[in-house]
């Protein structure tokens, strides 16, 4: 039997090249929120706030859930998903996504490739706002309440992400896996390092 019986996936860079599901977005409705984004990082926004911020620019030219859902539809999956899933699956493994970008697109993913448990991000219907479910900046909190209810202990858990949101989320974990890294801190913090963009080379770690 495998050690993991839960592997936790950030969705932005890892399961689709992309950097910011919420940024590629902005880029196809040519919306600018580097103030907002300046805000947050600064630390002069909440997560809520960030999210309520975007929704409301898109809202204000026009835009839908449908817009959104239409951008998303054609976005193409990292290399190795389809066999990575398939073997976790298996194996028996439960997979999740564990994501402070838009549901919209984390639900598409784990419809098309058989993903069991979607925590990100949803965009209310009438573009009133956001719905956080996942902050990232705590991104351990929902992935220890779904291991919780799995009744997961966290030597049986590995998380797979890709930026510094993604340590706390290994630190709920057995294993961290930096994925396609794009900070120094997820490198830092992780216990195996992939730098090539296919998923399938997790899986000799997750099934060690």
């Amino acid at each position: 039997m495998p050690r993991y019986k839960l592997v936790a996936f950030d969705m932005d860079g890892v399961l689709v090249d992309m950097k910011s599901s919420w940024r590629y977005i902005h880029e196809c409705f040519g919306t600018d929120n580097s103030e907002t984004r300046k805000a947050y990082l600064n630390g002069e926004i909440s997560s809520q706030e960030y999210m309520d911020r975007d929704i409301a620019m898109w809202k204000s030219i026009g835009k839908t859930v449908h817009d959104i859902e239409a951008v998303f539809e054609n976005v193409p999956f990292m290399k190795g998903i389809g066999e990575c899933m398939s073997t976790l699956r298996d194996e028996g493994i439960i997979t999740a996504i564990v994501s402070g970008g838009i549901g919209i697109l984390a639900k598409r993913i784990a419809q098309e490739v058989g993903i069991e448990h979607v925590l990100a991000n949803d965009i209310k219907g009438n573009m009133e706002g956001g719905i956080l479910n996942v902050s990232p900046r705590n991104k351990g909190i929902p992935l220890k309440k779904l291991a919780r209810d799995l009744g997961i202990r966290k030597e049986n858990i590995a998380s797979v992400g890709n930026s510094k949101y993604d340590v706390k989320m290994f630190m709920e974990s057995g294993m961290g896996i930096a994925f396609n890294p794009c900070d120094d801190a997820v490198i830092a913090n992780a216990d195996a390092v992939i730098k090539e963009k296919d998923l399938s080379l997790i899986l000799p770690y997750i099934l060690e």
